[in-house]
């Protein structure tokens, strides 16, 4: 496995809000991309217990491609492995984690992320979580905040080998600052997490 990316930054968050969704779920989606992708993968579930990886093809998912992850399955090593990265995201996080298993991330990130696609693919459901990001340099003496990202993540579990679910869809949608003002206290909200 590869090593994990040293960089300049901390990477502290807090996470808001997390759930599965299931049939009737849409209106807890807040980004309209999410809804649209969860309307579609309930569409191409047809009622069945497995939604085909082939039903996102990227041509027609071009207006939301930047902010797409990809990740496979790896039963053996028993871990998650990104095989796209969408460059949005990588531009919030300050880092592209295209080609890294999900257990060369930090400790506490990787948990907090492994956290949903468990829960996806377990319940073969698909997943939210809204949480807040704050970059900061890395320096002994003087820390200062790089970036503030309130992003919502819906996790949508498919399969490409019709076996099981081996395959996950993300997409991280920005949100404006004050999506989630009266709902929960963001700004009061200390990190529960560092990178």
């Amino acid at each position: 496995m590869p090593a994990p990316k040293q960089s300049d930054f901390e990477l502290n968050w807090t996470i808001a809000r997390e759930a599965s969704l299931g049939p009737g779920d849409e209106s807890a989606l807040l980004a309209e991309a999410n809804r649209r992708l969860f309307r579609r993968w309930m569409a191409a579930g047809r009622g069945e217990w497995m939604v085909p990886r082939d039903a996102f093809d990227v041509v027609e998912l071009g207006s939301v491609i930047g902010s797409l992850c990809v990740y496979d399955r790896d039963e053996a090593a028993d871990d998650y492995l990104c095989r796209v990265f969408g460059g949005a995201v990588v531009a919030d996080l300050g880092v592209d984690m295209t080609g890294q298993y999900m257990s060369s991330y930090p400790a506490q990130l990787g948990d907090a992320v492994r956290r949903g696609y468990d829960t996806a693919r377990t319940s073969r459901w698909p997943y939210v979580s809204t949480h807040l990001l704050i970059r900061s340099e890395r320096d002994d003496f003087y820390r200062r905040e790089d970036g503030r990202v309130l992003h919502e993540k819906l996790i949508l579990p498919v399969t490409r080998s019709g076996r099981g679910i081996d395959c996950f869809i993300t997409h991280v949608a920005r949100l404006p600052a004050d999506a989630l003002r009266g709902v929960f206290p963001i700004a009061d909200a200390g990190p529960s997490g560092v990178a």
